[in-house]
């Protein structure tokens, strides 16, 4: 194969991510990142096994999130933050935190309280401009 083909062939092999929204890193690193202005933006572009972010409110806006494109809902580490007012779901409960986030997102928190509240899956805390979750939580936050 003649050497001049071979620029050609890598943008031929990355055309599938670019049509799909991916990011090459994102490809890399087997996760998938985005940014949403509605949770049913959100929920439609959640491609991705990881526990669905259940708890982002109906009115949130601002939306980002990073998340594994691999591994079992309850293993598949994601990050969202939203942009609200509004309060967690009453079906939330306060716990000892015991899990961190595993991304460490330009857009993630520097520091984590002790408590957090647990969301189905999800770890949520009150930031700033709203709330950021993060998935999964460790086994002793599940019982809790």
């Amino acid at each position: 194969m003649p050497a001049r083909l071979l620029p050609a062939l890598a943008l031929v092999a990355l055309l599938p991510l670019v049509l799909t929204g991916c990011s090459v890193e994102d490809a890399l690193h087997k996760q998938t990142s985005g940014t949403a202005a509605t949770p049913a933006a959100l929920a439609h572009a959640w491609r991705t096994p990881a526990s669905e972010p259940d708890w982002v409110p109906a009115d949130a806006t601002g939306i980002r999130f990073v998340a594994a494109t691999g591994g079992s809902a309850d293993a598949s580490p994601a990050s969202v933050r939203v942009v609200t007012a509004s309060a967690l779901p009453r079906s939330c409960t306060t716990i000892p935190r015991r899990s961190l986030d595993a991304f460490g997102e330009d857009w993630a928190p520097s520091s984590f309280p002790d408590r957090v509240s647990r969301c189905g899956n999800w770890a949520v805390m009150k930031v700033d401009d709203g709330w950021f979750g993060w998935t999964p939580v460790a086994p002793a936050e599940r019982v809790e």
